[in-house]
């Protein structure tokens, strides 16, 4: 006869546990769906973006030099004064040589180093800041990434400013690793540098928070401009500083009542003409008498902004946790943009690496948990800096037509053509500003606390 064993049993307190463990593993897992579908969803936008415009037109502006020096043989002998540096040049003169001055092709050409600086970009930022935590956090860092409207606007034209992004991404990635990757982080400030100018503010940050990394970055950008010195000339070589900078105030004026610029120089000229623009162009209407003042008030802010940057990088000397570096770096990239004399929406795409720090400094808990205002500082500037929805949808959110109306802009051409989208509106109306502001003020609260 055989022997029967009695059915072991759950005790009666421990089956409530098990069904909320339950529970939650399945909620869980239905989080992870939705945010796999829409981090697929975001990535199918981008591709179908970058692959749905044709020729940007800052071909016309930046290449023209360099066609005309490798198809038709004439020497490089006046730039434009916003030329981009010899970086450029170097990556468009192997396609050049081989497609010809199609247009078209190069176009595409354009395309693809674009989509690949951005996987990089991406690569950097998830290695150091999500691969290491939970599979949530990637996939949250994946949706706002591939989402981030400035960054759909960058690819849809194929500008270089998604290489700055891979620049600066490659430089916080070697900044916040180990001791010896930090030696190189000038490597990839000095080819942002010489892309465009303005990431060379950083350098001047990390030559006060470690001066043998920036001397390795200008070492970089010695050995860049020689190498443009022979290849393309003086003008894309060792005289590109002087030949940008000597049209450095004729630019600064023009850039200071730009629509879009959002920086503090943009934000104040803005202010001052009250936000209205005459008839249906782009000009502000300000009195002549404000420009010399409102001129030295951006200079003074914007000197006041680097000046703490320089502080924070002096006091945070010998600090060397991931958290303070990070959001050290952080405030370097919000100050470059709200220092530029021109700061529009394609410029915001920097500062992605940013809200990938944020979102490890919260989940994380530092350099303490974050309180309530801390985070919906957090969300609302991620949120004004990147949108990461259809800006048509946001449009609607945001009181765009009121704003139009009330400043006496309601027949200005620009925002009848625009305020479908809401794109003109937004960047006119400084909200990209606002979300960088919030930013700095953000990170000026976290650093802060890695003191105390």
């Amino acid at each position: 006869m055989a022997v029967q064993h009695p059915t072991p049993t759950v005790p009666a307190a421990l089956e409530p546990q098990r069904g909320t463990r339950a529970t939650r593993t399945a909620q869980q897992a239905t989080w992870l769906g939705i945010l796999a579908l829409l981090g697929l969803l975001s990535l199918g936008r981008l591709l179908i973006t970058a692959f749905g415009y044709g020729v940007p037109a800052w071909f016309d502006e930046e290449l023209n030099p360099l066609i005309g020096l490798i198809i038709q043989g004439q020497p490089i002998a006046q730039i434009d004064p916003r030329q981009y540096g010899v970086v450029v040049f170097l990556v468009f003169d192997p396609a050049l040589r081989v497609l010809g001055p199609d247009l078209a092709a190069l176009a595409g050409y354009a395309n693809w180093v674009a989509l690949l600086a951005t996987m990089a970009a991406f690569a950097f930022a998830a290695r150091r800041y999500a691969t290491g935590g939970s599979l949530a956090r990637l996939l949250v860092l994946v949706v706002a990434w591939s989402s981030a409207v400035p960054l759909l606007y960058v690819i849809a034209q194929h500008m270089v400013d998604a290489w700055q992004l891979c620049f600066l991404s490659a430089s916080l990635f070697l900044f916040t690793g180990s001791v010896r990757q930090r030696r190189w982080a000038g490597l990839p400030l000095a080819a942002a540098t010489l892309t465009k100018l303005l990431p060379a503010l950083l350098l001047m940050y990390l030559f006060v928070r470690s001066w043998r990394a920036s001397l390795v970055g200008v070492a970089g950008i010695g050995a860049l401009l020689a190498i443009g010195q022979i290849m393309y000339g003086s003008l894309m070589g060792l005289g590109y500083p002087l030949a940008v900078l000597s049209g450095g105030g004729a630019t600064i004026a023009r850039w200071s009542t730009h629509f879009e610029n959002n920086s503090i120089r943009g934000l104040l000229f803005k202010f001052g003409a009250g936000f209205r623009l005459q008839g249906d162009t782009t000009s502000y209407i300000l009195d002549p008498r404000l420009f010399g003042a409102l001129n030295v008030l951006a200079y003074a802010f914007s000197a006041a902004l680097v000046g703490y940057l320089l502080f924070v990088a002096w006091r945070g000397r010998g600090r060397d946790s991931i958290a303070r570096r990070s959001i050290e770096f952080s405030l370097a990239i919000v100050t470059m943009l709200l220092v530029s004399p021109h700061t529009a929406q394609d410029y915001l795409v920097t500062a992605l690496p940013v809200l990938a720090v944020w979102l490890y400094l919260w989940s994380e808990h530092l350099p303490r948990p974050w309180s309530v205002r801390q985070t919906a500082l957090g969300a609302l500037a991620a949120l004004f800096i990147g949108v990461f929805v259809p800006m048509n949808l946001f449009a609607r959110v945001l009181p765009l037509g009121w704003l139009v109306n009330v400043t006496g802009n309601a027949h200005n051409i620009l925002f009848v053509d625009q305020i479908g989208m809401g794109v003109g509106a937004y960047d006119f109306f400084g909200f990209p500003g606002v979300g960088l502001l919030l930013g700095w003020l953000l990170l000026v609260r976290l650093e802060r606390l890695t003191e105390a």
